[in-house]
């Protein structure tokens, strides 16, 4: 057995759920296709003392509770118990010789339960960590010379690959176009992605090797941009993927290289698990790590459209899998991105570059979603759809209307919920908040997007009136809400995305730049959307996502309490998100967004504290997999 005592331990166990856990599998008839029950809230007492010690018997947290207690018990499961009766029996404060327990002292830090990202792309964060970062560029004139160092480090005619740009951050917010491409690096092909991955920037040599030319017709949830019928070098959405799949592969054991190198500073930063959007890069990397004995952490897959028929063929089912390895949904594109202009909205983008009347681009029909979900659906496979757009939003919920029949049936055949879910959901009209408690549809969200769109959201039409990065209208609504970054797009640090939750404002703490505070969350809440959130989406809300006996020994060690701040009452950390949040139909009076802090400031300073966090151990099926 193993100890970890002296630390303040925040259980997050759900109020139902507080002295003992489920032991049962998920009821499939917490379903989509009827309304489930809305998440429970987590229960932090702080009028009593945190308990100290976790108890872990292999995988398996045994008991949580003080130091003392757990001694006694270890002691009652071995064969030393005739020892500590005959040391004093319940109450035992010091180790019974003999007694074979592992105590990890920690220190007077926090224990929280393992942090899961319900939204990850591992692969692609993967290469992230190895090509050319555009990101911090302010100019197009700087990007172009960043692009121009790398090629000259490479062999001529090795592609140069990067991310990152963000022409709405830079002196001249243009599009950038393949003449100064074409001037500065001729003998490369080159291809670098735009933050949100939603557009590709290239040259001629990189068009050319593609086979893409003025001729080329736009695909279908596509675009090559063109000035006066001359292609620019940007490509928008599916039409990347005539052009990415000529951009060369790691081979399979670097890219193994790579993951696992990623997957140590997933660990380092509190993540015990994923739920990984990569399709069949991801499910075979992580295969190989896992046959290595290398695999640490926890891996929710997902499929993608091209993928469906194999999965099918070979019997991949939603909840399937192991420990270590589960089958997730496919997942499947309604719209863009924000920064692209390319996520569908009922309202028109502000005209630039030439652009009028551009809504976004519905990459795929209402007709041609339900086709492929209701394919997916009867096999057992649950969906995940990309959404962003308030359009987007609403003709998704629209197709998980038409399906709930299927996805009863399917159900009940494979004897599991199937938890279709809307990746994203940044923007939704307000009569479809409600509708996704109705669905029982998942909305997965990225706090991260909120603040790092916030010198995007001029480009919302105001009028709409649209819930925007409305986590606590959802939770309010009675809907489920998992929590991630989206990664790559953002940092896969958890901490970064409670303080987005909590501040809505930008990642330096200027209280000034705060959108919508009614629509803060608390950090009890944020906690709880990383823990609770991706555990129930996963179906594993029995065995993951708080701390109690029964339970997966999944946790984490930090240095900060996100539970606890001076000036912050007990109350007010356990009052659920939904009295925090205002009433779409203005029923309600939105709170002043203080979270019940005592000031501003306040709420800034525990927030920042939060951002900065620091894990000490990370703890993954009772082993310690990173230690600071």
């Amino acid at each position: 057995m193993r100890l970890f005592s002296n630390a303040v331990v925040r259980t997050f166990a759900p109020q139902a759920a507080s002295s003992t856990p489920a032991s049962t599998a998920s009821d499939p008839s917490a379903s989509n296709s009827d309304t489930p029950a809305a998440a429970p809230t987590s229960t932090v007492d702080f009028m009593q003392p945190a308990p100290d010690a976790i108890l872990v018997d292999g995988e398996t947290i045994v008991a949580v509770g003080t130091r003392a207690e757990l001694l006694d018990i270890a002691a009652a499961q071995s064969s030393t118990t005739a020892a500590l009766a005959s040391a004093g029996g319940v109450g035992a404060t010091t180790v019974i010789p003999g007694l074979e327990i592992d105590e990890i002292d920690c220190g007077g830090q926090v224990i929280l339960p393992g942090f899961v990202d319900g939204h990850i792309h591992s692969i692609m964060y993967a290469d992230s960590l190895t090509d050319l970062d555009l990101s911090q560029t302010k100019s197009l004139a700087e990007a172009v010379a960043l692009i121009r160092e790398r090629a000259d480090s490479l062999p001529v005619g090795t592609w140069v690959v990067g991310s990152g740009w963000d022409l709405n951050k830079w002196e001249d917010p243009s599009y950038p176009d393949r003449t100064l491409l074409d001037a500065e690096v001729p003998d490369h092909p080159v291809a670098m992605w735009s933050l949100d991955l939603h557009t590709l920037w290239a040259n001629a040599h990189a068009l050319e090797i593609a086979g893409i030319d003025e001729a080329t017709p736009d695909p279908s949830g596509g675009s090559f941009v063109r000035d006066d019928g001359q292609l620019t070098g940007l490509v928008r959405e599916d039409a990347t993927d005539l052009v990415a799949r000529f951009i060369p592969e790691p081979s399979r054991e670097e890219q193994v290289e790579r993951l696992a190198t990623t997957q140590e500073l997933f660990l380092s930063q509190g993540l015990t698990g994923i739920h990984d959007f990569d399709g069949i890069a991801a499910t075979l990397g992580w295969n190989d790590l896992h046959e290595a004995g290398r695999q640490d952490t926890r891996v929710t897959l997902f499929l993608r459209s091209p993928e469906v028929p194999w999965a099918i063929e070979t019997g991949w089912h939603t909840g399937d899998g192991d420990d270590w390895l589960q089958c997730g949904g496919l997942k499947l594109f309604s719209d863009g991105a924000l920064g692209s202009h390319t996520s569908h909205m009922s309202s028109p983008f502000p005209e630039t570059d030439g652009e009028t009347e551009n809504f976004g681009i519905a990459q795929m029909t209402e007709d041609e979603l339900f086709e492929q979900a209701h394919i997916a659906t009867e096999a057992g496979i649950s969906v995940a759809i990309h959404a962003i757009g308030d359009q987007a939003n609403h003709h998704v919920l629209e197709v998980f209307d038409r399906l709930r029949d299927i996805t009863r049936a399917a159900e009940e055949k494979y004897d599991r919920p199937l938890r279709h879910r809307v990746e994203h959901a940044q923007f939704i009209q307000p009569s479809d908040v409600a509708r996704f408690a109705e669905l029982g549809v998942l909305a997965s969200m990225q706090p991260r997007h909120c603040i790092s769109d916030l010198h995007l959201l001029h480009l919302i039409d105001e009028s709409a009136q649209l819930a925007a990065y409305a986590w606590p209208d959802l939770l309010e609504a009675g809907a489920h809400v998992v929590f991630g970054s989206d990664g790559p797009v953002e940092p896969a640090n958890p901490f970064a995305a409670i303080y987005a939750a909590m501040t809505r404002a930008n990642i330096s703490g200027e209280a000034s730049t705060t959108f919508q505070p009614h629509r803060r969350l608390s950090a009890v809440e944020a906690v709880r959307l990383h823990t609770q959130g991706p555990a129930f989406a996963a179906g594993l809300e029995a065995r993951r996502g708080y701390l109690a006996p029964g339970m997966d020994a999944d946790f984490i060690l930090v240095d900060t309490d996100p539970c606890a701040a001076e000036g912050l009452s007990s109350d007010a950390l356990n009052t659920e998100a939904a009295a925090q949040s205002s009433d779409l139909n203005g029923s309600r009076t939105p709170t002043d967004g203080l979270l019940g802090y005592d000031s501003e400031e306040a709420l800034f300073a525990h927030a920042e504290a939060i951002r900065d966090t620091r894990v000490a151990l990370t703890v993954v099926g009772g082993e310690i997999k990173y230690r600071a």
